[in-house]
Order: C-alpha cells, then sequence, then structure tokens
C-alpha cells in the first residue's frame, strides 16, 4: 500500500526517486515528490503524477537534481479518487510547508471543517490535506520560543486514526516524522539519513536502521535524530542482508517467476526444522513450547486474504494431528474478548508482517489475555517485532501482489506446527516422508505442461463468471483459487464446499458454467464426485484438478492432473494449477498480473 521514502543527503532526490522505485511492490496509483534545495526560497519544489514512478520521472524532468532535502510517496487511493491533485504530497496555500501521509485520519472531516474555517484552501479530496494545514496554522499560532518540532507534535496530538507522517518545510533543515499504526524506519548511511515504509529502499543507500513505535514524533536531520519530548530515540542497528529487486529473470514476469520459485521456498520453509532422521519436524522461534501449547484451551489464527484461507487449511491440519481447540478467524472480524484468555495462543499470520487489520487483532487478543506469536515472511516487520516470537515463511521476497509462494510456505509451517505439536507417531512418520518430497514433486507438476491449462482458459473465457469446489481440507483451497482468479483476472468467481451447492450456489449453473473441482485422493472423493454430478448434470463444463482415476475422470470436461502425495499436503501441490489457471487466464484478457488493478501488496489501512 502507500509508501514514504524521505532522504537528506547531496542527492536526495535521486535517492528518492529510487526509493519509491523499490517501494513499488507494495502497490499503488500515483507518486510524488518535494524538494528543498540549498539556499532554498520560496515554494517547496513538487511534482506530482497519476501512474508509476517512471511517469514521474519523466514529468520531473531532472529539475530536482541537486535537492539536498527530499520526501517522496506512492499513494493508494482511500479519500478520493485517483487524480494528480490527490497524489501526494500536499502543501500548504503558501508552498513552504509540505507532507506526505500513510494511513487514514478518523476524524479528518471535523478537521476539515476547521481548517476552513481558518480560511485555509483544500485541494485536494483526501484525509491527509488537513494535516499540512494544521501544522501551517500551529506555525503561525505557537509562541515565538517554540520550535517547528513543537507545532508538530501539537497536530499529530488532534489526529485520530493511523499515521506515518514526513514533513519539510522551507528553514528546515531535516524532515519532521512520526508514527501511529502504520510503519515508519529511519535509515542511516555514509553521507546521508533516510526514512521509509520499510526497509527495502534502505539497501545500498543505508548501512544501519531504527524502528519508530506507535507515538514517536522526531525531527530528523543531519545532524540525527531529535525529539522535544520523553519519546525515547530508537538505537540503529546493522541492516542485514541485501536487497533482491523484483527481477523476472528469463520468466515473463514477477508472478510466473514466483510460482516456479515454489520448489526452492518449500524447501527453505522446511530448512532446519526436519529432524536429521526424517522422521519428525520442529517449529523453533516459538515462545511457548510444544507441550506449554498442548496445555492451552485453544489457538486462535487472525489472518486476511489469502492468509486467511492458508489459516483455514492450517486449522484442518492440527485438528486432523491434535486435541487441541483451534479457530481461524478473519482479523478484521475477530472477537478477542470472546475467545481470548490467559489460556489461549493466538497466531497472526501475514506474508507482510504489515496487514493492519491482523495487527489490530493481535494487540486486542493481547489486550483480553491472551499469548501471541506470529507467521510473516518479512524479516524485520511490525509483526514479526510486536510479537517478539514466531516462524519465519523463508519464502523469499514476494513481489508480485497475488500471493502464489507465501500461500504455500504459509501451509507447509502450518503442517510442521502440527507435526512438532502431534503425539500420533506413526501418522506423523508419514506425513514428513512425504513433506520432504514436495520440492521434487512441485517441481514435476510445474514442468509437466499437457495443455490441459489452456483448455481450462479457453472454457472460462467463454464465462462470465466461474464456481469452485471442494471437500474437506481442498475446500478452503478452493476459496484461494477463487480468489487468485479474481485478482488476477477480474473474473467475478464464487467457492463453496462441495456439499453446499445443492443449499443455494447451483442455481447460479447453467449451460457452459465453468465449475473447477479440487479432487485429490481423499476421504471426500466419493462425495466429491458426487457434487461434480450435480453440477454436470446442469450443464457446467467440468474442469477437474485430481490425481485420482477412474470413474471421476469420465465426466471432466478437461482433466489438470496433478502429483500425488499425502492428503495434508494435496493443497500445496493442488496450489499450483490454480495459481497457473489464474495467471493464464489474466494474460489472456490482458491484465497486468503482477500489479492487478485496485490491488496492494501490503494493506497498512482498516
Amino acid at each position: 500500500m502507500c509508501g514514504i521514502f524521505g532522504c537528506l543527503s547531496d542527492d536526495a532526490s535521486g535517492k528518492v526517486l529510487e526509493g519509491l522505485r523499490k517501494l513499488e511492490y507494495r502497490g499503488y496509483d500515483s507518486s510524488g515528490l518535494a524538494a528543498i534545495f540549498p539556499q532554498h526560497e520560496g515554494p517547496i519544489e513538487t511534482e506530482r503524477t497519476t501512474g508509476y514512478v517512471s511517469d514521474l520521472v519523466s514529468k520531473a524532468n531532472g529539475r530536482f537534481s541537486g535537492a539536498e532535502i527530499c520526501i517522496g510517496h506512492t499513494r493508494w487511493a482511500t479519500h478520493g479518487g485517483v487524480t494528480d491533485n490527490n497524489a501526494h504530497p500536499h502543501s500548504s496555500n503558501d508552498g513552504a510547508i509540505t507532507i506526505v501521509h500513510n494511513g487514514i485520519i478518523e476524524n479528518a472531516p471535523g478537521l476539515l471543517e476547521r481548517v476552513r474555517k481558518l480560511g485555509f484552501e483544500i485541494s485536494s479530496e483526501t484525509d491527509s490535506e488537513v494535516i499540512v494545514h494544521l501544522l501551517d496554522h500551529e506555525l503561525k499560532a505557537q509562541p515565538s520560543n517554540k520550535s517547528p518540532i513543537d507545532a508538530f507534535r501539537s497536530v499529530i496530538s488532534q489526529l485520530e486514526g493511523s499515521w506515518a507522517v514526513a514533513a519539510i518545510m522551507t528553514g528546515l533543515d531535516g524532515i519532521l516524522v512520526a508514527r501511529h499504526g502504520a510503519p515508519l524506519i529511519l535509515g542511516r548511511g555514509h553521507g546521508n539519513i533516510c526514512v521509509s515504509s520499510d526497509v527495502q529502499p534502505f539497501y545500498g543507500v543505508c548501512s544501519e536502521v531504527a524502528y519508530m513505535n506507535d507515538g514517536d514524533v522526531f525531527l530528523v536531520s543531519r545532524n540525527g535524530v531529535e525529539t522535544n519530548n520523553d519519546c525515547i530515540i530508537p538505537d540503529f542497528v546493522t541492516l542485514d542482508g541485501v536487497y533482491e529487486g523484483p527481477n523476472p529473470g528469463h520468466y515473463e514476469n514477477m508472478m510466473l517467476k514466483e510460482i516456479f520459485d515454489q520448489p526452492i521456498s518449500i524447501s527453505n520453509v522446511m530448512g532446519g526444522r526436519i529432524s536429521p532422521d526424517g522422521k519428525s519436524a520442529g517449529l523453533g522461534g516459538i515462545s511457548l513450547k510444544p507441550e506449554e501449547i498442548m496445555e492451552l484451551e485453544r489457538i486462535n489464527i487472525v489472518a486476511c486474504g489469502t492468509a486467511f484461507y492458508a489459516s483455514l487449511i492450517g486449522v484442518q491440519l492440527l485438528r486432523n494431528h491434535t486435541d487441541i481447540t483451534v479457530e481461524a478467524f478473519r482479523a478484521s472480524e475477530f472477537p478477542s474478548s470472546s475467545v481470548c484468555s490467559e489460556k489461549s495462543l493466538t497466531i497472526g499470520v501475514s506474508q507482510s508482517g504489515e496487514t493492519k487489520d491482523t495487527i489490530e487483532a493481535l494487540q486486542n487478543a493481547l489486550r483480553s489475555g491472551s499469548k501471541i506469536t506470529s507467521f510473516c515472511n518479512v524479516i524485520g516487520s511490525t509483526m514479526s517485532r510486536m510479537t517478539g516470537n514466531g516462524a519465519y515463511l523463508h519464502a523469499g521476497p514476494e513481489f508480485a501482489v497475488a500471493s502464489t509462494k507465501a500461500f504455500t510456505n504459509m501451509v507447509a509451517i502450518f503442517s510442521l506446527l502440527a507435526i512438532s505439536l502431534s503425539k500420533r507417531v506413526k501418522e506423523i512418520e508419514d506425513l514428513v516422508s512425504e513433506m520432504r518430497k514436495l520440492p521434487s514433486k512441485i517441481t514435476k507438476q510445474l514442468l509437466e505442461d499437457d495443455g490441459s491449462i489452456e483448455k481450462a482458459v479457453e472454457i472460462i473465457n467463454n464465462s462470465n463468471t466461474a464456481v469452485f469446489i471442494g471437500r474437506g481440507i481442498s475446500a478452503p483451497l478452493s476459496r484461494e483459487g477463487a480468489l487468485k482468479m479474481m485478482e488476477v483476472a477480474y473474473l467475478p468467481c464464487i467457492a463453496y464446499p462441495g456439499g453446499e451447492l445443492k443449499h443455494g450456489p447451483i442455481a447460479l449453473i447453467e449451460e457452459g458454467t465453468p465449475v473447477i473441482a479440487i479432487a485429490p485422493l481423499d476421504r471426500t472423493l466419493n462425495l466429491m464426485e458426487s457434487s461434480i454430478r450435480e453440477c454436470k448434470a446442469r450443464g457446467a463444463k467440468i474442469i477437474l484438478i485430481t490425481d485420482a482415476e477412474g470413474s471421476i475422470s469420465d465426466i471432466a470436461d478437461v482433466i489438470i492432473p496433478t502429483e500425488p502425495t499425502h492428503q495434508d499436503l494435496s493443497p500445496i501441490i493442488n496450489a499450483i494449477p490454480l495459481q497457473l489457471l489464474a495467471y493464464r487466464l489474466g494474460l489472456s484478457k490482458g491484465a497486468n498480473v503482477d500489479r492487478p488493478r485496485n490491488l496492494a501488496k501490503s494493506v497498512t489501512v482498516v
């Protein structure tokens, strides 16, 4: 979602533009920057545009070269349409102050009415613009012995909602920054100091990072980080790792590359977690020992989107192999007061570790007495730092907005958790043995193209909708398949457990309706065949994803064969054709599969 990058440096604008490029993967619809030059006089120089950062570079046309203070922004629209006027940064009426903001100001309507009455002209539809006018007013109204950071802190105290804010003004050799409920990180390198929504833009620019906490208000200058109250200035620590940019290599785009990354990503999530004898597994990083978890009354899992569907699969895995009560909740609807206590563990699941709804659900769980942990992909993310314990997905950077390899690694991490908690030795040995074969089986699944995916795409392209069905552990996978197709191909889809079709959704089935049926060789196969026949009898075109043979194959219009595996691991294998199906359908419709419209990789607003 929205991204901020600011810099104080001899080549501030160049670093900011490059930083914004590294934030593109978060998802956005417009961008802009503002700059102050040496011996600057008059309004702050700004530029804004809809479209990509490359459009901003073209529009700026080199005129920001030589700036020493610069802030930039990528916007994902929440308040107001996708227009140049609504893009950030926003400036005061005299152009002397400029701000960028991530988050949502919930009391913006009242504050906007106030600044209008004070005589300020509002030029956008956003909730963010009110911040710059409030700051302008405070600077002009406060006593002469007060500083810009005093005025800034006064403005921040009037806001309700969530924010990461960076502000610059003529006459101030620094950037004012504040954080509450949206990530903001400081970076320091040779000859520069920066601020960013995440660490990606720091690679190649900064060698150290410091994570701001909620409530922090600082002035960042070349002299360091300053505050005017009892805020604790965070310590800078070494920036570990290396930057891996969105490089598709010989693949057509990032989504396809990340689909084909899955043999490696699955190997990585298992690395060091399966015992040397290959008969058991452990999941280090969680503060509670397995025996302590098993003494709890329940496990709650909170997540959104793809992570929620992986969590539903995780629920079935834990129920299959342990006796503990476990339930998954959409993070935005989490009833923490009803299900949390000191005898519960709440697990937050998120690729980015910045998902606002999931972070808030964990905070509510903590307030209700629950122990908390997290499964994240991004090291050092807000969620992983907030919980202080958990397990990383180790899927590697995921740049395509629609998640692929992070999803299968989430399912794998829940498999490892179930194995580590289970006392059913023989069952676990069989499951671990099959897990070790997953990388080679996924490789084979990816490489064996028999043309069935393209045949399925032809069928779906002739319809205005698609229906996904599955039973048992494949029911939540069907929902992930539908989500993926909606995300990258913009096709309205529904997903239901096979047994629920006759209770309403079957009314949608007519001649030619594509039904994508996930039917692995497991204990639900016979029932699944009955569900498929009900659809076939009403004229549906059946696209069957299965490793089974026999009568079920006779009713399919297209069969997408899959590699056989343990029934609990079938969602990992069967996710591959679902991802490829969505991907190829998206391409056939001319969609940007890496950056689908209206979507963001890191959802940092509620």
